[in-house]
């Protein structure tokens, strides 16, 4: 399974922005527009050069999506859908963009192509959600345009293939990421990248690691000390842990006090309930980490966390029934995820 991180989008927006004008100067200094063929072999990253692809196609299916809601024609027809193919199949033959239209489209494509590169679950989850909106949805020509991660979300499609409707769908996704092995990094999915314009991962990457001046402080933050709160869902895995045996304990005065000093913008903006602000990848980060694969275990701690009255009720929950049960590790960056989900939901209160 790929490493969970979070996409920076104002440094891909801007790197994005840069790529696509480099790109184009040099290849439109010499041509008036690009065809097909050119895209395919514009830049050394093929998945990117593929995204374009999917871009325009994307772009012919808004089209042909406003065009089929006119009452006075048939688009279902077997005919019709047969004549369209043959159309489409002549229209990608013919593709021919002036520089002032493609460099943005190339920018939009690299955005998508990072983010599929940093967040390939979100990505994947998204792109199939609007699939599934579209009339005449085609989830297996998804296999011609995105190649990276396709062995994880591939059951899925093969699901939504055949099962147009089904809600498995998304479980399906999480599980064939869930169990992805040798998932290649960000780093080297984005090397074709490097030698037309250098990228700098570590402001490309929002890392979930808290910063060096409060890791300084962890043994502050994570103390022994947090008062235990009634039973919960951890008692399926027997007793309650004695603090003294389970060793670290997290102190939630000095957990909020950090947190509120964070600047990190991903962390800003407050959640009425935790589902709200958990992404895709946290909820399968927190399964199999946090709750021991147990995805009902997670549900119901989340349960429990939002009827907590207060930061500190919550973090009280977590030490008494989770920490030591589940044998968590309190400065691991999983358990500092959840914490600051907690947080904002208190935050402001």
């Amino acid at each position: 399974m790929p490493k969970q991180h979070r996409l920076n989008q104002t440094y891909a927006a801007h790197y994005s922005a840069e790529f696509a004008q480099k790109v184009c100067r040099d290849f439109f200094g010499s041509n008036k527009t690009i065809s097909g063929k050119e895209i395919v072999e514009l830049s050394a990253c093929k998945q990117l050069n593929l995204m374009v692809i999917k871009s325009l196609f994307e772009t012919w299916q808004e089209q042909l999506e406003l065009l089929s809601r006119t009452p006075y024609f048939d688009y279902t027809d077997a005919g019709v859908q047969a004549s369209l193919r043959e159309f489409m199949n002549s229209l990608s033959q013919a593709i021919s963009i002036r520089q002032a239209d493609f460099e943005p489209l190339l920018a939009r494509s690299l955005e998508k192509t990072l983010l599929l590169a940093v967040q390939p679950v979100e990505f994947m989850e998204d792109t199939l959600q609007a699939l599934t909106q579209k009339s005449t949805p085609d989830f297996s020509g998804l296999r011609k345009y995105i190649k990276w991660h396709a062995d994880a979300w591939g059951p899925a499609v093969d699901l939504l293939s055949g099962l147009p409707e089904s809600p498995a769908w998304r479980e399906t996704l999480y599980e064939g990421f869930g169990k992805q092995a040798d998932a290649p990094s960000v780093a080297d999915l984005l090397a074709p990248l490097q030698d037309t314009l250098p990228i700098d991962l570590d402001r490309l990457i929002h890392q979930p690691e808290i910063t060096e001046e409060s890791s300084s402080n962890n043994s502050e933050v994570f103390s022994a000390e947090a008062a235990p709160s009634e039973a919960s869902a951890a008692s399926r895995y027997g007793e309650e842990a004695d603090p003294d045996e389970s060793g670290d304990f997290i102190d939630p005065a000095l957990a909020w006090a950090r947190f509120e000093s964070e600047e990190h913008a991903y962390m800003k903006g407050s959640i009425r309930h935790l589902r709200e602000g958990m992404g895709i990848n946290q909820r399968i980060m927190f399964t199999r980490r946090l709750f021991q694969g147990n995805q009902d275990l997670l549900d119901q701690a989340l349960e429990e966390l939002d009827r907590t009255e207060s930061f500190f009720d919550a973090v009280n929950l977590l030490n008494a029934s989770f920490v030591g049960t589940l044998k968590w590790d309190v400065q691991s960056d999983e358990v500092q995820e959840l914490l600051q989900l907690v947080f904002r939901k208190f935050d402001g209160d």
